[in-house]
């Protein structure tokens, strides 16, 4: 009689238990919602139009404010932003309340604001353990059914965010499947949302990657005033001193670890703090290690996570090793637009000016991939120099714009001209171009005759400045160019 009443204890406990896990599992899913993009980007090899609109999906997840948050590489460029909710063939018409491109996070608001209001938002928990196990919610492939899949967390590290191209922050990898149409889904753990499902690597089987809160918290607590400002960045390079002579060379003590300033960009945070030479021992208490990371509670972590927890205007607390002596410095931190300006380019058209039928752009990542997939090996060698590594050598080039002669449309008043593509100028008229404005002005403002323009590559071209003038309306019809510029 004992045993069976254990039996019935048992079969009543496990039922419990199933329910529980049911709950948790519908509760999660009836915050998932599946997103379709209607999105429409800029053609940068005729910078005047656009290509047409296409369709991308997404999922998202229900937050505080009856808001969804989702990923920017699933909401940027749109035209028309539908979500629909779980179980409900139904499509909802919502617009980008922020988005963030550095981080790859974005937040999504109904046009009915009620619509989400008897959705209960998803909590958020913490920085899972590796090897521990996390579940993946969203609509990979575009289905119109929500799945989910399990796996373990292999990895924490910082990352590229191949959204930007340029913006490396805290990641988490699993080998849960995460598929196209997952991106912006919620990653749980214990009723928790623990991450951001969005991106995985066609070069490796098995293996995703997940946005983890410590990022989620910075955007949300960015937003929070109505404004999204960014990541803030100390806009130095640094380079590691596990070299033993290295270390010698530059003096510091023997015990100590750091990494070593190699430039200081003009107007970033560093800049009237930091000097080319200056050793970081530690960042906020944290201790740097000659191979530039930091204990974390037990994972060793790239020292940059330290700056990414700084809001704008918040001030991050360096010891610096300088010639011989310790010093404690407080940094203000802030965005810095000239590396933000490196990155793809999102929720813009592209930005030119036609004149006599020569297109000139400023020189960014999108001309550069006009080049195809593998323009890093494909692309006109001088722009690649210009873009990727001539703030190198010379810092205070990321202030400048620089502006590339893209192509020629075709007609009599520039039809001698027997180079016309992807010249990078240097002078119009004798003055030196550092923004596209400048060269429009430069060519505006000429009472002369002519025009002459002048190339990085020593090359000069040299137009009548009536007839180009005279050209211009015929150019622009012949071509179905609506406006002669985007500025």
């Amino acid at each position: 009689m004992m045993k069976n009443r254990i039996s019935i204890f048992c079969l009543i406990l496990i039922g419990w238990i199933v329910l529980a896990v049911v709950a948790e599992a519908t509760a999660i899913e009836a915050s998932v919602v599946r997103i379709v993009n209607h999105y429409q980007r800029g053609r940068w090899d005729a910078p005047w139009g656009a290509y047409s609109v296409d369709k991308r999906t997404g999922s998202g997840f229900v937050i505080q404010g009856s808001l969804v948050m989702t990923n920017a590489h699933v909401v940027s460029d749109s035209r028309m932003l539908l979500i629909y909710l779980n179980n409900d063939p139904r499509p909802y018409e919502a617009t980008v309340k922020h988005i963030g491109h550095d981080c790859d996070l974005a937040v999504v608001e109904p046009v009915d604001k009620s619509l989400l209001s008897g959705i209960p938002p998803v909590r958020l928990g913490g920085l899972p353990a590796l090897r521990s196990t996390v579940e993946t919610f969203g609509y990979p492939t575009g289905g119109q059914r929500i799945s989910s899949t399990k796996g373990v967390v292999s990895r924490i590290e910082m990352n590229r965010y191949m959204h930007s191209m340029i913006d490396y922050h805290l990641t988490v990898q699993t080998d849960a499947a995460i598929n196209p149409g997952n991106s912006g889904g919620p990653v749980v753990q214990k009723k928790r949302v623990v991450g951001v499902a969005f991106q995985g690597s066609s070069r490796l089987e098995n293996t995703g990657w997940f946005i983890p809160v410590e990022v989620i918290q910075h955007f949300l607590i960015d937003i929070a005033d109505g404004t999204y400002d960014g990541f803030p960045d100390l806009a130095v390079m640094f380079r590691n001193m596990e070299n033993p002579a290295y270390r010698h060379y530059v003096g510091v003590k023997p015990g100590q670890t750091g990494m070593i300033v190699e430039n200081v960009y003009p107007q970033g945070s560093g800049d009237g703090y930091l000097e080319a030479g200056d050793v970081i021992l530690k960042i906020d208490n944290h201790i740097v290690a000659n191979d530039g990371t930091v204990d974390m509670q037990g994972l060793r972590l790239d020292a940059a996570v330290l700056l990414d927890r700084k809001q704008h205007r918040e001030i991050v607390n360096l010891e610096v090793w300088r010639q011989g002596r310790s010093i404690q410095m407080a940094v203000p931190m802030a965005p810095y637009p000239p590396l933000i300006r490196k990155g793809n380019i999102y929720d813009r058209l592209p930005r030119y000016f036609v004149y006599a039928g020569l297109v000139f752009v400023p020189l960014n990542v999108e001309v550069l991939k006009l080049s195809g997939r593998d323009w890093n090996a494909k692309a006109p060698a001088l722009l690649r120099y210009t873009y990727q590594y001539k703030s190198i050598e010379m810092p205070s080039h990321l202030h400048v714009e620089s502006v590339v002669l893209l192509r020629r449309l075709d007609h009599p008043v520039n039809a001698d001209m027997p180079n016309f593509k992807n010249l990078l100028v240097q002078k119009v008229n004798g003055k030196s171009i550092t923004t596209l404005g400048d060269l429009v002005s430069a060519i505006e403002s000429n009472p002369g005759p002519f025009h002459v323009l002048e190339f990085e590559t020593g090359i000069v071209h040299v137009l009548d400045a009536d007839k180009a003038e005279s050209a211009n309306a015929d150019i622009l019809k012949q071509y179905g160019i609506p406006r002669d510029r985007r500025l």
